[in-house]
């Protein structure tokens, strides 16, 4: 019986090309390299598509309250937005719109405001860091219209919408 050389190279050769496809496939869907299944060192989710509180503001499950900042907001997969922020004074303004992601992903701009005197809006978070997985996340915040910009608050997830 006379071997065919070029048919026993090819076998070992598929198969080592089908591993390293089902290698590829794998890794591409987030299941190879250092953070493989069971955990490891994967990176925290950024941004605000990491803290979403449902698809839009109708059926919104969570919001998040800052635990050191006197705000709250609410943010959708539909960029819905809905912010309340309290003053020293206690008073409280309450804001519905729309957010943008900024060109690097990591922070939103929204589209609130008011000519009312004493109101009181969100136009950023600035660096998110933390997902709705993890129920926490901290950023900067840019509140209106003075300005006023409160650093490194700290959101933790609560059931139910905002009002």
């Amino acid at each position: 019986m006379i071997r065919n050389h070029y048919e026993t190279r090819m076998i070992p050769w598929s198969r080592s090309a089908g591993l390293i496809g089902l290698g590829l496939l794998l890794s591409a869907f987030g299941c190879g390299g250092s953070g493989a299944i069971g955990g490891g060192n994967q990176a925290p989710q950024t941004g605000p598509t990491a803290i979403l509180n449902g698809d839009s503001l109708s059926f919104a499950t969570s919001h998040w309250r800052s635990t050191n900042c006197s705000v709250q907001v609410e943010l959708t997969g539909d960029y819905g937005f809905r912010s309340v922020v309290v003053d020293r004074t206690g008073t409280t303004s309450s804001a519905v719109g729309r957010w943008a992601p900024t060109p690097d992903g990591n922070s939103l701009t929204t589209n609130l405001g008011s000519g009312l005197q004493g109101f009181l809006w969100v136009s950023e978070l600035i660096t998110i860091t933390g997902s709705t997985g993890s129920e926490a996340f901290t950023t900067n915040v840019i509140v209106q219209p003075n300005t006023q910009t409160l650093i490194d608050c700290a959101f933790v997830l609560v059931q139910g919408a905002l009002p």
